[in-house]
């Protein structure tokens, strides 16, 4: 799991406005989350790479924002079982047939042999870079709120 988390200037103004009005700052809070992951996901599904030469879009199509129970918590996933090994890559390793006697690739038409000494792959951080380039965004969408709650306030 990836985890990353955005910081927030004027903390101490969001602590004192939960304790006056707790259900307007959640909202307002809530709505800035919201929208991040909403930037984030669209972003991701943006940078995730797509193979052209067999029809992919799957990856991207994984995405997902599920919805949470609580309005301050939030989670952008992919639910494509590969997508760890995207990300992150993998390091040189021996693939074997699980039920055949050799591995293949019908679409391609090519026999592969009993086992393969597969290369690795290199990271594709297509999470990592859609939370990079969503920073600003989300940062607007943080110190809107914060400035919608003071106002409440004056």
């Amino acid at each position: 799991m990836l985890n990353m988390q955005v910081k927030i200037d004027g903390l101490d103004n969001l602590e004192k406005a939960l304790q006056k009005a707790p259900e307007a700052t959640i909202f307002q809070i809530g709505g800035a989350i919201q929208k991040s992951l909403v930037t984030i996901s669209s972003q991701a599904k943006r940078e995730a790479p797509v193979n052209k030469g067999f029809g992919g879009g799957t990856l991207r199509q994984k995405i997902s924002m599920p919805i949470m129970l609580t309005k301050l918590r939030g989670k952008v996933e992919s639910t494509a079982p590969y997508s760890i090994f995207v990300h992150e890559g993998t390091r040189p390793h021996i693939i074997t047939p699980r039920v055949k006697r050799g591995l293949a690739n019908v679409r391609m038409g090519k026999y592969f042999g009993p086992l393969v000494n597969h290369p690795g792959t290199k990271p594709n951080q297509f999470f990592k870079r859609a939370f990079d380039k969503s920073e600003s965004k989300m940062s607007s969408f943080f110190n809107k709120a914060l400035e919608n709650i003071i106002k409440s306030f004056t």
